[in-house]
């Protein structure tokens, strides 16, 4: 299986991100862009589980290393463009210094964009959103995004392929699995979050 789990699953073996190191990875990048100081507020989907663990690593994270800096506000965008669009111009009004805004899904990082174009503060928020569809990287081209965490997703693909074939023909070599049986397979294999900004967002545009 790779990207999302089922619970009680019987597959060999789970290739996708590790969400809470993607929040980490973020809060680093968010530490960075505004010089680990001032107010930061969160867009997610608190009721699906890789959501809550990038918001949990990114929140930890906040607290761990920066001191400056301060989570004023995790809001429920439901993955929507027009509802992040909504809330995001609420935050802009109730935290006229907001220094960044940490989206966890596609649609929600294009809202928050569209609301800093239409608010126009004097000093725009950073923004970082997750996935590289179309709008995000034309966001992050046009400076409105300052960036986004992009997932191994051909790794997933490349991969689970791999280890079909190896499964198929009998080429596996056993690995130690978390339940302590012999599996044939890795049981869990994190794919990677690499950041994309506007150094190097035309790499991920499809060719």
């Amino acid at each position: 299986m790779f990207d999302a789990g089922v619970k009680d699953s019987k597959a060999y073996s789970f290739l996708g991100t590790n969400n809470y190191n993607a929040g980490q990875e973020a809060a680093v990048k968010m530490g960075e862009l505004t010089g680990g100081q001032g107010e930061v507020a969160i867009l997610t989907q608190p009721w699906q589980q890789n959501h809550a663990e990038r918001t949990r690593g990114f929140s930890e994270t906040i607290k761990q290393r920066y001191p400056g800096m301060k989570i004023v506000d995790v809001v429920d965008d439901q993955g929507d463009t027009q509802v992040s669009r909504s809330l995001a111009l609420q935050l802009l009004k109730t935290y006229p210094q907001l220094a960044g805004i940490f989206v966890t899904e596609a649609a929600g990082g294009i809202g928050a964009g569209e609301a800093v174009k239409s608010a126009k503060p004097d000093k725009p928020p950073s923004i970082i959103a997750f996935d590289t569809d179309k709008g995000t990287l034309d966001m992050i081209k046009d400076g409105t995004i300052a960036a986004t965490m992009a997932q191994g997703t051909w790794n997933m693909g490349y991969w689970s392929l791999q280890y079909l074939f190896h499964l198929h023909h009998g080429l596996t070599v056993p690995a130690p699995s978390s339940s302590g049986r012999v599996s044939p397979l890795p049981v869990r294999v994190d794919t990677g979050i690499s950041v994309v900004t506007p150094d190097n967002v035309d790499d991920y545009y499809a060719k």
